[in-house]
């Protein structure tokens, strides 16, 4: 893993400072004078922003042993999207493509596609502006207009 340049790990970690106050109460609303509390009692500053890498190092550490656990993000990934609807839907796309049965074969045309078509179920007439957006409910539908479209055409996408 490669450093990041210290001007992006400051603000990952002031990021970070505030997600832990936040999920620890310290800021609850507009009032915040828990935070400042704490931030006063730890490194004798009133505000994040005021504090170097050790401090803020320093703040992270207490809220650590105060019980905030940091969430990890999963990178997303090819390997992490095989066997998902959303994989289904980007093969059937491919495969209609690949086909000559659809015209733009794009990301774009694919969000446009999906679009049109989760529009129908949505209460609100609005639909998703991507595949990856889609609720598993809707992805299915998507996933079965797909599959409909392919019988008609003879595209085989088992």
């Amino acid at each position: 893993m490669t450093p990041r340049p210290a001007a992006a790990q400051r603000k990952a970690d002031l990021a970070q400072i505030h997600m832990a106050a936040a999920a620890l109460k310290l800021i609850d609303g507009p009032d915040d004078s828990a935070y400042r509390a704490m931030l006063q009692t730890v490194v004798r500053v009133d505000s994040a922003g005021e504090l170097d890498h050790a401090g803020r190092a320093a703040v992270l550490r207490h809220l650590r042993a105060c019980g905030w656990q940091p969430v990890q993000k999963r990178a997303r990934t090819a390997q992490a999207d095989a066997g998902t609807q959303l994989a289904l839907v980007k093969l059937l796309w491919s495969k209609l493509a690949d086909a000559g049965q659809v015209r733009d074969a794009s990301d774009k045309a694919l969000r446009a596609f999906v679009r049109r078509q989760s529009e129908k179920w949505n209460p609100d007439g609005v639909g998703y502006d991507a595949p990856e957006l889609l609720p598993p409910l809707a992805a299915q539908r998507v996933i079965e207009q797909l599959k409909r479209w392919c019988r008609r055409t003879g595209v085989e996408f088992r």
